[in-house]
């Protein structure tokens, strides 16, 4: 049987290293993975890849004692862009000249993991918009039977000071009907409409830049190419302010805020556990000192914030919207700095930029 075959039409990567930890074998898709040719692979010590102390631990009991380790989402750099993979090590004797080699097999699983993420955000948000809306509909009740009672007791009263309390109460009233809305989630229906991504983005630049005192840094990477998007304007622009407007705030104080916008194409790209074709991805990334750890997971849920201030309205909004165009709104990683991901597919033959 031919060895080499099977290993050539692996799908994960395969690569196999001396006890000196240099990469005598590398397979085709090995070569995908690390955009590198087998021949600039071959020799490299393994160190050029992975440098990762806890992978190469286990490759000292591998090469020890002919153990194996299955090591769980690793991260790697290619080509500047962090990967997380899934790594297992095996330990293997060269028989015929008596030598002690490594075998490791690399699977990439970064689209699985976001599918699983994605899934479990999806269930989660679902469950809560249920109760939320619940909620809010209890909450709304009394509070127009409170407003009610301060318009009718305000009829009443002649005295200046007293009228200012049912006013305040009025006001506070209707406050939190809108806080209450805001929870439920627009109720308006789509207007879809085929539009340039770009505009939709600079529109927002434009907006915030007349609202911030700061001087704003804003780095723009856009894909001329792109085909129009059939989405809601109006939506969309709304989606797109309440990431910058977060990226903003969390610069207050600096004396420049840095953002940045990042447009690309993506083809064959799951999205709420459906394949498309072809997807638009929007990258918006600034210069803060990123999102707290212990509301990573929660992040899109209302109510979450990492500032004091904050309503933690706005992300949970934005995903909202994004999922009513059947997208998908991620936090990610941009060479560092905190990112926010939008995905929208193109529906109806978008892609052509035209519809059915």
């Amino acid at each position: 049987m031919n060895y080499a075959s099977l290993i050539e039409s692996l799908e994960c990567a395969v690569l196999v290293i001396d006890r000196d930890r240099h990469i005598l074998l590398a397979n085709i898709s090995a070569e995908t993975l690390f955009c590198q040719s087998r021949r600039y692979l071959t020799d490299q010590p393994l160190s050029q890849l992975i440098d990762d102390e806890t992978v190469h631990k286990c490759i000292d009991d591998c090469l020890q004692s002919n153990a194996q380790y299955t090591l769980r989402e690793v991260s790697v750099q290619v080509n500047g862009r962090e990967s997380l993979v899934d790594i297992t090590l095996s330990g293997v004797t060269n028989m015929d000249e008596d030598q002690q080699l490594l075998l490791v097999e690399i699977n990439l699983i970064n689209r699985i993991s976001r599918f699983m993420k994605e899934k479990n955000q999806l269930e989660r948000q679902q469950a809560f918009r249920l109760m939320m809306r619940g909620l809010a509909h209890e909450i709304k009740n009394p509070l127009g039977g409170i407003r009610g009672a301060a318009q009718l007791l305000d009829r009443e009263l002649d005295e200046p000071s007293q009228n200012e309390l049912t006013d305040i109460l009025i006001k506070e009233a209707d406050r939190l009907t809108r806080l209450v809305d805001r929870v439920m989630g627009s109720r308006e229906q789509l207007k879809p409409q085929y539009l340039n991504i770009h505009e939709v983005l600079e529109h927002v630049v434009h907006l915030v830049s007349v609202k911030s005192p700061e001087a704003l840094n804003i780095q723009r990477f856009y894909d001329p190419a792109l085909p129009e998007i059939k989405a809601d304007k109006e939506q969309l622009i709304q989606a797109v302010l309440n990431i910058v407007g977060n990226g903003i705030e969390a610069q207050r104080g600096n004396e420049q805020i840095k953002l940045g916008f990042v447009t690309q194409f993506e083809r064959f790209v799951t999205l709420n556990q459906a394949m498309h074709r072809q997807v638009l991805k929007i990258k918006i990334w600034d210069d803060g000192p990123g999102v707290p750890n212990n509301i990573k997971n929660t992040l899109f849920d209302p109510l979450i914030t990492g500032r004091p201030e904050g309503t933690g309205l706005g992300l949970s909004i934005t995903q909202e919207i994004v999922q009513r165009h059947k997208g998908v709104v991620q936090l990610e990683d941009h060479h560092g700095k905190t990112c926010f991901s939008i995905y929208l597919p193109y529906l109806n033959g978008d892609e052509n930029g035209q519809g059915d």
